[in-house]
């Protein structure tokens, strides 16, 4: 069981599967940030400009770190874009030795495992 995952709406926090509301009055994504940093729950992933992640029209939630779930907690294989912050999503091709990620967001393929290892 892991924290709580949230939606945001118009400066308040719901809980993503009840729509219940948690929070409201935030300001800013400082305070939400420092909300959820102070309590078991956890926002969803945002790009570089702020737009949302989204697969398949749900939200897409960063636990831990490096690990991505879905709202029905299913594991992800995705990774951050490093232009844009966009959503990074494996690209299947047959061709393709390594493990190639493209981004939703700009287009820009990358390999997670080799700019993991150049960090």
């Amino acid at each position: 069981m892991g924290p709580t995952k949230v939606i945001v709406k118009g400066g308040a926090i719901h809980d993503a599967k009840t729509g219940k509301l948690i929070k409201e009055g935030f300001a800013n994504r400082q305070e939400l940030e420092r909300y959820a940093a102070h309590h078991y729950i956890v926002l969803p992933e945002l790009d570089k400009a702020g737009r949302p992640w989204e697969l398949d029209g749900k939200p897409i939630y960063c636990l831990r770190g490096t690990r991505y779930e879905s709202l029905d907690d299913d594991p992800l294989h995705l990774a951050r874009c490093q232009d844009c912050g966009g959503m990074g999503i494996r690209v299947d091709e047959l061709t393709v030795e390594s493990d190639c990620i493209r981004c939703t967001q700009c287009n820009h393929e990358f390999d997670a495992r080799l700019e993991m290892m150049e960090t």
